[in-house]
């Protein structure tokens, strides 16, 4: 068993259902998709091309064989980032504001003065917005949209606690829409004057005369080949596989220069983490091993504690701000049970959560936290749900 990256290549635009009701035909008559495809829908896909790479004969498999096999992939971690011709790209962090001007502001917990206080929960301080020389914006604007991925280097900035010169309006893999009419099951022509709309999504564009190509890098523990074809998404369009081994192909920490340094120093005692996949929090929108005590830190084995965040707890973290988007919902099909699984909420990737951590703590294990997932069950830490970068705020 060891680490490699695959790069998964859509050879057509994808159509990922984000759950609203749809009907080709019917009423509702628009099928939206999701820009990328969700943690659990891609350890599934990246689990069955693993299986097909196997040579597994699904249909010939005893039962009691099929869930033997079943479990070792099931038990296979997924970590899955964005990629930009050949730059990696992360969702924009939440307590970032752009306005039409372009100008960047940057939302930090209030330090509150003597006499203040706010009715938030758990202590908590409200973000207020200040630009790059620590200035609140002088009049209220509307923020502007489509900076919604990041490339590195302004990510890099930010964790350090700056705010980037300037970014380019990255709205994510493209939208590529298109009208269908419904087929009559009977006569197998289309069914006059139903009409329906699918937004699909399209991993490559020419923006401004250049070229861009969308891919998707998976980091897992590979045994054996994975199978160089798949289909991924509603009407099972066809993605290829790569294997990149393991060789300058991930955003290592030492990649993102003063970063490592900052977070290994002892005085950095205000830290914050920003999701680059949607979470799945036993506190709904709060991390569950957030409410833990230092003294039930002490006494926990860690086992099924997100990596890093046993010694975390130990130095006292608790959190004092956040920023976090609309909730995202989770569901999927059951097929033992042959039915819907029922709906879970996630916090979307983007969030921000920010801590302060009094005490010295094992910053080692912290560093080894580094992009690996923070959600509170085990089985969604397999699946790549909440995943984060670690960065300092002032």
């Amino acid at each position: 068993m060891s680490d490699t990256i695959l790069e998964l290549q859509p050879l057509a635009p994808l159509l990922l259902r984000d759950g609203r009701p749809f009907a080709g035909g019917g009423e509702e008559s628009r099928a939206q998709s999701l820009p990328l495809p969700l943690p659990h829908t891609l350890a599934g896909f990246i689990r069955t091309q693993l299986g097909e790479g196997r040579g597994l004969k699904w249909r010939n498999l005893s039962d009691d064989a099929l869930r033997r096999e079943l479990q070792a992939l099931h038990n296979t971690p997924i970590r899955a980032l964005l990629r930009r011709d050949e730059t990696f790209m992360f969702p924009a962090p939440l307590n970032a504001v752009v306005d039409k001007n372009g100008q960047i502001f940057r939302a930090l917990p209030a330090e509150l003065r003597e006499g203040e206080g706010t009715d938030a929960p758990d202590g908590l301080r409200p973000l207020l917005l200040t630009d790059r020389d620590g200035n609140a914006p002088g009049d209220a604007f509307k923020p502007q949209g489509d900076y919604r991925y990041w490339p590195q280097q302004a990510m890099q900035t930010w964790l350090l606690g700056g705010i980037p010169e300037r970014l380019e309006q990255i709205s994510g893999p493209p939208t590529d829409e298109r009208t269908h009419v419904a087929m009559n099951s009977e006569t197998g022509t289309g069914d006059e004057g139903k009409l329906f709309t699918v937004s699909y999504r399209a991993f490559e564009e020419r923006r401004e005369g250049t070229y861009h190509r969308w891919t998707l890098r998976v980091k897992t523990d590979l045994q054996g080949h994975i199978a160089p074809l798949g289909h991924l998404g509603g009407e099972r369009r066809p993605v290829a596989l790569r294997d990149c081994g393991n060789q300058g192909q991930w955003p290592n920490l030492s990649t993102f220069g003063e970063l490592k340094a900052a977070l290994a120093d002892p005085n950095s005692t205000r830290l914050c983490f920003v999701l680059t996949s949607p979470a799945l929090f036993a506190g709904g929108w709060k991390p569950g091993w957030l409410s833990l005590t230092p003294e039930e830190v002490q006494g926990h084995s860690g086992a099924g504690l997100p990596a890093g965040v046993r010694e975390l707890m130990a130095g006292g973290a608790r959190l004092v701000g956040a920023a976090v988007g609309r909730r995202v919902p989770v569901s999927g099909w059951n097929l033992r049970e042959n039915k819907p699984k029922p709906v879970r909420w996630a916090v979307p990737a983007g969030s921000v959560y920010f801590l302060e951590v009094p005490h010295a703590f094992d910053r080692q294990k912290l560093l080894e936290a580094w992009l690996k997932p923070l959600s509170d069950d085990q089985e969604d830490q397999r699946d790549g749900f909440g995943c984060a970068l670690w960065g300092v705020w002032n």
